[in-house]
């Protein structure tokens, strides 16, 4: 049992890696997520008809999605009564929001639990509902409130931007990911048959009804060997790196060594390898991770760590060679055909360049290479647009559309602070200091800093917490009476109403950010203040940000060099 939840977890691992492959570097529009799925939540069953008896079905609560063992059953014919099967797509709506498989048996679903199945003619499959899931409930949980713990509602899974790949790329992905899908529940059942026969036979043993010397330990474990086999070919399915294939046979060869002898374990090796043998590719896979290892203990956060695996893994797999075989015609050749083929801008394509020269430097530095093939490619050249700001004028008319006090708070809160969109609505209400006019952010890398605001964010955002009723710790909160954070998804919704209604283009959060900081160097201050208001960790980045006002260049002109 112990072999089989393990290798279901190495095949969940496997799922993610393909999904990773399969959509992190294409194009996805984004949707509704009734467009891949139909969301059924569980019904309301009465506590007191609970029972451990067994009589009725299982019911799943949340604490079960991570045993899949029920501890109740119930009865009761409830009107809206759902049934979930093995390897359907559940998640809980209190504290812990990560989807799963349901690897148990056939059951009810409890209230806040929910069911996702593949929407109608979407294409989607239960793998693919389960891979784009995690990250969108991750937000969800990240910026929900609660007064104990946090709750995840009907409001936030239809505030939720989900991303639909191709058809054609979700094809591709489900031949694959199904599979999966479908041996884990066979391995889940196993489990639980082999659970029922551990259970039926362990009274038997220890009363002496079963004499232990005379079971065929031989046969029990070729069984279980065909078994470990059965369900390591399809792992053999996706595995493409040769470190993934080297930690699934030794681990489980770690964990047969206690049930299998000397010559069934040779047995063993020698099928592993003889399956999975055939999808390793070349040497350089290991230097990727060992690369990656390297950025993690640099400090590089998950998301970076993430974005540059699946762009040296894309360019690995397009340039089919190993890495420290690479030359700069392979990668000029590349980055050309990335462009043409997917039409993507030059900045786009100078971040590709950048990650190709922080990898290969580092082959470089550790003596994997001799010289680093980006050393020949010089950074590619990009237009340098100017973004708009918002005028005073425009900020006024802003206001003037706002329609309630937290609104209007917001607002000044970001035209006065330039804080970042994600910092503004992880404030909580102890961060903010109304006297000092000021309040403490966590910004990127984990880098708390204060930011500062003028008198009338303070008016405004006083006015707005004196007319609040809830207890909700969060600084900002929903409209209705659940008094849940506020969410990135529905400022910009609401920023970008206010703008129709005020006739003014294109309004965002980061609008105001660029706002702030063009405003702030047009006034004369210092460069490095308001990259320290900012919070960047290059002034480069400040630059990009503040467009200076023509104005003000000639001004300086007239003062200086007439």
């Amino acid at each position: 049992m112990v072999v089989g939840f393990q290798l279901n977890g190495y095949l969940l691992e496997l799922m993610n890696v393909q999904y990773q492959h399969s959509f992190c570097c294409n194009k996805l529009t984004l949707g509704s997520i009734y467009d891949i799925a139909d969301v059924v939540y569980g019904a309301a069953f009465k506590s007191a008809l609970f029972n451990e008896e067994k009589v009725g079905y299982p019911l799943i609560r949340i604490r079960d999605l991570s045993t899949f063992s029920p501890q109740y059953w119930t009865n009761e014919a409830h009107p809206k009564r759902v049934f979930v099967h093995p390897g359907d797509v559940l998640a809980g709506m209190d504290a812990e929001f990560t989807p799963c498989l349901w690897q148990g048996e056939m059951a009810v679903l409890n209230q806040r639990v929910c069911l996702f199945e593949p929407a109608a003619n979407s294409g989607v499959s239960r793998s693919y509902l389960l891979m784009a899931l995690n990250p969108l409930l991750a937000f969800i949980q990240n910026y929900a409130s609660g007064t104990t713990v946090a709750h995840m509602g009907k409001g936030d899974l239809e505030a939720l931007n989900v991303p639909i790949p191709a058809r054609g790329d979700l094809e591709r992905f489900n031949t694959i990911a199904e599979p999966l899908r479908e041996q884990i529940v066979q391995n889940s059942t196993q489990n639980r048959k082999l659970a029922a026969l551990r259970d039926a036979l362990l009274p038997k043993l220890m009363s002496g009804e079963i004499d232990v010397s005379r079971v065929d330990f031989t046969q029990l474990n070729s069984h279980l060997l065909h078994y470990v086999q059965r369900a390591v070919h399809t792992v053999a399915i996706v595995l493409d790196e040769r470190n993934s294939v080297e930690t699934v046979i030794n681990t489980v060869l770690s964990e047969m060594q206690g049930l299998l002898d000397s010559h069934q374990l040779k047995h063993l090796t020698i099928t592993l390898r003889r399956v999975l043998g055939p999808k390793q590719t070349e040497p350089g896979q290991d230097l990727l991770a060992l690369f990656l290892t390297a950025k993690e203990v640099e400090g590089c956060s998950p998301k970076t760590i993430a974005y540059y695996e699946a762009t040296l893994r894309h360019m690995n797999t397009a340039l089919a060679k190993p890495y420290t075989q690479v030359e700069s015609d392979d990668l000029r050749r590349y980055l050309n055909d990335y462009e043409v083929k997917r039409g993507s801008s030059k900045v786009t394509i100078d971040n590709i360049r950048r990650i190709m020269s922080s990898f290969f430097s580092w082959l470089e530095d550790e003596d994997y290479i001799v010289k680093s093939p980006v050393r020949r490619i010089r950074r590619v050249k990009t237009a340098q647009v100017t973004k708009e700001v918002l005028s005073d004028e425009e900020l006024e008319v802003l206001r003037d559309a706002c329609e309630s006090k937290r609104d209007l708070a917001i607002v000044d809160l970001l035209a006065s602070t330039g804080m970042r969109i994600g910092e503004l609505v992880r404030l909580d209400r102890k961060d903010v200091n109304l006297h000092e006019r000021e309040c403490l952010v966590m910004g990127k890398g984990n880098k708390q800093r204060p930011v500062y605001f003028d008198a009338r964010a303070k008016l405004h955002l006083t006015e707005y917490l004196s007319s609040r009723a809830d207890k909700s710790p969060a600084l900002f909160v929903a409209l209705d009476s659940s008094a849940r954070r506020i969410t990135v998804g529905s400022i910009e919704l609401r920023l970008r109403d206010l703008g129709r209604s005020a006739g003014i283009n294109r309004v965002h959060p980061h609008k105001f950010r660029r706002t702030l900081a063009t405003h702030a160097i047009d006034k004369g201050m210092p460069i490095e203040q308001v990259q320290k208001l900012l919070g960047h960790a290059k002034i480069d980045t400040t630059m990009y940000y503040a467009m200076v006002n023509q104005s003000n260049v000639k001004a300086s002109h007239r003062k200086y060099l007439e």
